[in-house]
């Protein structure tokens, strides 16, 4: 059994932006008040978002937390 890693699914977040006409991530970063970078390392792969920052953005795009995340499995 390995270790269960979360990950923001960046295809779900766009699909999101878009129904909200929200064109780029930078223009989403500073509706959140957040930089564009900070956004940047939330969406990134070798990033593990905390849970604020996923619940933020969640209530943001009026979405459960739970619909923004995909889940990975690291063997060990």
């Amino acid at each position: 059994m390995g270790i269960i890693l979360v990950e923001i699914d960046k295809f779900k977040v766009k699909e999101l932006m878009a129904k909200k006409q929200i064109g780029s991530l930078g223009e989403l970063a500073k509706m959140l008040g957040i930089s564009k970078t900070q956004l940047s390392n939330i969406l990134s792969d070798k990033f593990v978002p905390i849970k604020s920052n996923v619940v933020e953005l969640a209530e943001f795009l009026e979405v459960s937390p739970l619909e923004l995340l995909k889940n990975k499995k690291e063997q060990k």
